[in-house]
């Protein structure tokens, strides 16, 4: 009876600091189709879904409060810490400004809009040389791991994203142009 009561005590205390911690969770969203090299905008909003403020990078120190990397992945899984920029494509490379290092500090229950008025942010370039084929345009919530909160496994949000191929335009064949339709009495 003893061992279950120390169980029960040790499970509440371990749980207790759960509920009392912000709990950050983003949303993006961006267009479906791209090319490699292009530039995108996306929309971001993160919210905040615990029960505590959650510091941002405006009112906070760097070392104690989130930023957001936006990247792009084979898969739904994020690297294990901040995103690295590549100008080339390599597996879960931040994009060409895609860190929103310029958060702000949000209370329970708050959603944080980036890009007013519009909220659009960007322009983000995609890498050159990306191979054609469907990948997921993320953004991850505190990467780094500076705030504590009570979930960290919703600080990642993905969208599908297809890469096109490029368009290759030869500059030595002249473009071909379809020849006018004749009209009735011509």
């Amino acid at each position: 009876m003893r061992l279950f009561a120390i169980a029960i005590v040790s499970f509440l205390a371990m749980n207790s600091a759960a509920f009392a911690a912000c709990d950050l969770s983003p949303t993006i969203g961006a267009r479906a189709e791209a090319r490699a090299g292009q530039d995108i905008m996306i929309t971001l909003a993160v919210e905040n879904l615990g029960d505590t403020n959650c510091p941002g990078t405006i009112e906070a120190p760097p070392n104690a409060s989130y930023m957001v990397d936006i990247f792009l992945s084979t898969d739904r899984v994020g690297p294990a810490s901040w995103a690295v920029y590549n100008a080339a494509w390599r597996e879960d490379v931040l994009l060409r400004g895609g860190r929103v290092s310029r958060t702000y500090s949000m209370g329970p229950g708050v959603t944080v809009r980036y890009g007013a008025p519009s909220y659009e942010i960007g322009p983000m370039t995609l890498p050159a040389e990306i191979p054609p084929g469907d990948y997921f345009l993320c953004a991850g919530v505190d990467q780094g791991n500076r705030v504590t909160e009570s979930n960290k496994r919703n600080n990642l949000a993905c969208n599908p994203i297809r890469i096109l191929p490029l368009l290759r335009i030869d500059p030595r064949r002249p473009p071909v142009i379809p020849p006018r339709p004749r009209l009735p009495g011509q």
